[in-house]
């Protein structure tokens, strides 16, 4: 049998990444709101799923582009991409969604939609294509994805009113932002030195 070795820093990197990404975000706003409403198992099993096949498309292509391209030219645009992201968090009114029958397949359609094209989708492509460990950044995602949907269907909406969401997203924008600026700068201090 052979021997698989995980990046334990990449994993644990994804999984602060993600979560920070996606805290009191919309997506974990509608897991809260359908978890009001309707079976929080079924809830956290679709908002979940929902949450990992949206972004797993992202691993995939992140993958590829770590083979495809040169590493400083990834790590320009994994820069981008985290600013991107954190400027994203700062900018994105979050608009609860209306309560409604929560159930499995809604929150897996709601949460899948909600997650294409979120900042959440350009963080694991940026943390993909950087890192060049897909295996990696799924294990981070996949526990990123059940640790937030089981903090929001456990908790509700108490959990809403126990956070101030602006504070969240400052403090996220901000760990976003440096994380891209590091990814930028860290070439120019290796060119230097």
């Amino acid at each position: 049998m052979m021997g698989l070795t995980l990046d334990l820093a990449v994993v644990t990197a994804s999984l602060a990444t993600l979560v920070l990404a996606e805290l009191c975000d919309k997506t974990q706003i509608a897991a809260i709101a359908l978890a009001s409403r309707g079976s929080p198992l079924k809830v956290f099993a679709g908002s979940s799923l929902g949450f990992i096949l949206a972004n797993v498309l992202m691993i995939a292509l992140g993958g590829w582009l770590y083979s495809a391209l040169p590493a400083e030219l990834i790590r320009v645009a994994s820069g981008i991409l985290f600013i991107a992201t954190g400027i994203l968090t700062l900018r994105v009114s979050e608009k609860v969604v209306s309560p409604g029958e929560g159930g499995f397949l809604q929150a897996l359609s709601l949460v899948g939609i909600m997650e294409l094209g979120d900042k959440t989708n350009l963080a694991t492509l940026a943390l993909a294509a950087s890192t060049g460990a897909p295996l990696e950044v799924l294990i981070g995602l996949i526990i990123a994805a059940l640790l937030l949907m089981g903090l929001a269907v456990a908790a509700g909406s108490a959990l809403a009113r126990a956070l101030s969401p602006q504070k969240v997203k400052l403090v996220a924008s901000a760990i976003l932002i440096g994380i891209g600026a590091a990814l930028l700068v860290e070439p120019l201090l290796r060119s230097m030195a």
